[in-house]
């Protein structure tokens, strides 16, 4: 039986880990993101609360792989991402995003935006240096 989503609920069943979950994402909108931890539950065969948490970690791991090659194109190194990341609330966004309340590329912007702040509050540009120099 599918859905209008392409949703089809034996394939997923019988699929585990990323790849049911992947499955159960296709072509979701915003408003569907709400029944995923449902669909959740039932491909894990586990409780609500349990499949809220798989699907937040879900997300989770999306952004943080979203912001990781964000930066990294950007030019940022390894070493300033996981420092820069570790002060990230990325959770608060995986979970507002599996509440269908934020989409993920809104989340992975405005903490690229926040990550990209701090990487530049700590980083010494010439531009400082200079003007420090004739204060």
């Amino acid at each position: 039986m599918e859905d209008s989503n392409n949703y089809s609920e034996t394939d997923t069943l019988k699929s585990r880990g990323k790849i049911a979950i992947n499955s159960a994402h296709k072509n979701t909108s915003i408003e569907d993101e709400r029944r995923i931890t449902n669909r959740i539950s039932d491909i894990y065969e586990v409780t609500i609360e349990e499949a809220n948490d798989i699907h937040v970690n879900y997300h989770h791991d999306r952004i943080r792989n979203m912001l990781r090659q964000r930066a990294k194109k950007h030019g940022m190194t390894n070493t300033v991402f996981e420092e820069g990341v570790q002060h990230l609330n990325i959770l608060k966004y995986a979970l507002s995003i599996s509440r269908g309340e934020l989409i993920e590329m809104a989340a992975g912007d405005i903490l690229f935006k926040q990550l990209s702040d701090m990487q530049s509050e700590n980083e010494d540009t010439p531009e400082d240096r200079y003007f420090n120099f004739y204060q």
